[in-house]
């Protein structure tokens, strides 16, 4: 997969830290070169999401969108709290929807172009 465009799967059971999210945001921005990049995040392993990783992910300017995979109202409901981001986010349940949307957002922040 192309460094702009980044998956991220949460091992089962996950309660995500502002650690965690530090380090996940680290590790991307070295995958991307420091390059904006496009991150498709699957949600339903995740069991809590602490305010201070969710203000992290939010504030990363590198991403130029977030497509968060999830199976269900609850996993969206986890999903809520993106919509404070800096970069469009999106919730889908469909994996090929997210990385349509995520390939058209990168293609537009190339051109100039921003979508919500």
């Amino acid at each position: 997969m192309a460094s702009d465009l980044q998956h991220l799967a949460w091992a089962a059971r996950v309660a995500i830290t502002p650690d965690d999210a530090l380090s996940v945001l680290a590790m991307s921005r070295q995958l991307s070169g420091g390059r904006p990049y496009a991150i498709l995040v699957e949600m339903t392993e995740i069991v809590d999401l602490h305010p201070g990783a969710r203000a992290s992910f939010n504030a990363e300017a590198l991403v130029v969108a977030a497509a968060l995979l999830g199976d269900g109202p609850m996993d969206e409901v986890l999903a809520a709290g993106a919509r404070r981001a800096v970069h469009p986010t999106r919730f889908f349940t469909s994996e090929a929807s997210a990385y349509e949307w995520l390939r058209a957002s990168l293609e537009d922040s190339r051109s100039g172009l921003t979508k919500p």
